[in-house]
């Protein structure tokens, strides 16, 4: 769990040349402008990395993030995974532009750890200091930082920066106990180089779990497998990566070229990904224009952006300052979990419309304006983690649910989804298929419970509109019930198992089904049986039947005489050759004794044993083959090996 580790991002955060970059490099001694030209200009383009040295030892990465306009990008890549942000202030200047688009997307990511840092408190009078503080801390009010401490520093005297790297640890505690879970390891790409040697490395904040030395793991949304050769951790080798850590990883299996930016690593048994998204979006009341349907967008996750269309479910506009879900029809598909925070720019990408947090990240396409679409977004909202499990099983196409799958909906670690699904069992809320199994499955009990009784029902039916038939074909059961193929698969094997349903071949009745004759089923079964006993081996074909008993309809002759083949009365030797079991037992021991005499017989001696002609010979035979009572030997037949080893 988190509670028991230090591994935290620190970001920043405020207008451009309001003291960013001279922070860290006073904090950590860092020079985090790597780019030549951004060292000419004096103006931060690309992220910067640094790390603070806690005093327990450990170390928190620090993201400095560009404050120029035209770099919101950078910016919005460097804050996804900020835990404590340093909101940088220029004491003299005061709040500005960029400071507040800023503080915008730090409270749509719901960034509330932080401190508000008033830099070049050297060049600003004191009631300078104290009305930009003022003005400040009014502004951050509403907002996900409301509330922040504050201090003033100089990155050039000094002043005020012991204080703030003490602030910053009480932050650093305060972080570490509001993070709730540690879960799926992934790490959203936002540097790619090659080394001599060592071949492509990527850096990244790591979200969620581990990641270890010679790991396999899957680079989205390209789907190329890689193995980890190396971690470094802040610049030092390390054997596993954890989460909230800078991490950069030495790849095998790809190369530079086939990665971008945006780029995704994840253990490849959760690398699904999705083109459509339900997300609860907030739009800024300072964007100019209302959102219309369908409008052409860019989204940001993690480091990634990604042009998607907007899909009013509720309404025909929003409107800014409004709160509303909406689905994101992705141009591209993307990995995401529920939760996971996105922020929308307009597609020129002058403006940051709002931000939202992932719902649903497997959505249907919703039918607008319908109570089915409004019902289904109302349950997917604000829904604690046994309601989402509910929510995934009630909408899943399939009864039963891959446990796996799960984890895009609550990506926490396997012990605290199995805690959950423990309880849920418990409860008799879920059931739990194969859990210990390759593919453990799961189903919602009320929905089970639904599909078991329709089964019976629906075989209680067939039964007694076909009270001569065995069963009903499993398939044909199946698709009547609109059931999938693994589902269907689970609830027969339980039934069976509970002794209320039996299956014979394809067949499937209830155990408590017996074929049930009518009084003229029973006359024609008396007379069909008599025929055929009469007949030995030499037996009448189904379509001479109607023929030999007039005296009965053809219906009653056909359900009647399929109702002896079903329960045995009746063997099938081929296409249109029946013959009556206890015959068939009989001739079947003569054929038996004279091969333990003989060794051998040919279609010509087995005619002649069984008073029978070739018509109805070799049919016999080759069903005693089938049977493994013989074996045919060129134009011979000999006993099997397991009639051999009986006698």
């Amino acid at each position: 769990m988190y509670q028991d580790r230090r591994h935290l991002i620190i970001g920043t955060a405020g207008h451009v040349d309001h003291g960013k970059t001279a922070l860290v490099g006073t904090l950590t001694g860092i020079e985090t402008d790597r780019l030549k030209e951004e060292r000419e200009r004096g103006l931060s383009i690309e992220l910067g990395f640094a790390y603070f040295d806690l005093p327990d030892n450990s170390r928190a990465g620090i993201v400095d993030v560009p404050g120029h306009e035209k770099f919101i990008r950078n910016m919005l890549s460097g804050a996804y995974g900020m835990d404590i942000v340093l909101f940088v202030v220029d004491a003299k200047e005061g709040v500005q532009e960029q400071t507040l688009e800023h503080l915008a997307i730090l409270d749509l990511l719901n960034i509330s750890n932080g401190i508000l840092v008033m830099t070049k408190s050297d060049l600003a009078s004191r009631d300078e200091l104290e009305e930009a503080t003022e003005m400040t801390q009014e502004m951050l009010v509403g907002t996900s930082l409301e509330g922040i401490p504050s201090v003033s520093v100089s990155s050039i005297t000094g002043k005020g920066i012991d204080t703030l790297k003490q602030m910053i640890v009480e932050q650093v505690d305060l972080a570490t106990e509001t993070k709730e879970h540690d879960g799926i390891p992934r790490l959203y790409v936002d540097r790619i180089f090659t080394i001599q040697g060592f071949g492509v490395v990527v850096t990244g904040t790591l979200i969620g779990g581990t990641v270890n030395r010679d790991q396999r793991m899957i680079l989205l949304p390209q789907g190329d497998v890689v193995r980890v050769r190396g971690i470094q951790v802040h610049n030092e080798p390390a054997n596993l990566a954890q989460a909230g850590q800078r991490t950069a990883l030495n790849l095998s299996g790809t190369n530079a070229q086939n990665i971008q930016r945006g780029d995704v690593l994840c253990p490849i048994e959760f690398s699904r990904v999705t083109d459509n998204i339900d997300i609860s979006l907030q739009v800024l009341s300072s964007f100019p224009r209302m959102l219309e349907h369908w409008g052409r967008f860019r989204a940001y996750l993690g480091t990634r952006e990604i042009f998607c269309r907007l899909i009013l479910l509720v309404d025909e506009a929003i409107l800014p300052g409004d709160s509303v879900q909406v689905q994101l029809r992705l141009e591209q598909p993307i990995l995401t979990f529920r939760g996971d925070r996105i922020i929308l720019r307009d597609f020129s990408a002058q403006h940051t419309v709002g931000g939202g947090e992932v719902i649903n990240p497997f959505a249907p396409k919703h039918k607008r304006f319908t109570q089915e679409t409004i019902n289904n977004l109302a349950q997917w909202e604000d829904a604690n983690d046994s309601q989402v499990i509910n929510a995934v099983l009630e909408n899943s196409t399939t009864l039963c649910v891959e446990e796996s799958s799960l984890y895009y909906y609550m990506p926490y670690s396997q012990a605290e989804v199995n805690n959950l699904l423990n309880t849920l069992e418990t409860e008799n809320k879920i059931v739990r298929w194969d859990k210990s199994g390759r593919t453990p499955l799961i189903s919602d009990v009320a929905r089970t419970t639904e599909t078991t009784e329709r089964l019976l029902v629906t075989l209680q039916n067939f039964h007694e509109t076909h009270p001569l038939l065995v069963g009903q074909n499993a398939s044909k059961l199946s698709r009547e019930l609109d059931l999938d193929e693994v589902g269907f698969e689970k609830l027969v094997d339980q039934l069976i198992k509970s002794k209320q349903i039996e299956k014979d071949g394809n067949l499937l009745r209830l155990a408590s089904h017996e074929i049930q004759f009518s009084d003229e089923e029973s006359t024609a079964k008396e007379t069909l049986e008599a025929i055929f006993l009469d007949a030995g081996i030499n037996t009448p074909g189904f379509n001479e039947l109607n023929t030999l008993l007039p005296e009965y309809t053809p219906q009653v002759i056909e359900s009647t005489f399929y109702a002896l083949l079903n329960l045995g009365q009746f063997v099938k030797t081929a296409d249109n050759f029946f013959i009556h079991r206890d015959v068939y037992e009989k001739i079947k021991d003569t054929l038996t004794n004279y091969l333990r005499q003989n060794e051998t017989i040919t279609v010509g001696e087995f005619r002649e044993l069984a008073q029978t002609s070739r018509k109805y010979a070799v049919p016999f035979l080759e069903y005693c083959d089938h049977q493994n009572v013989t074996v045919r030997d060129g134009n011979v037949r000999r006993l099997s090996l397991r009639n051999k080893n009986s006698e």
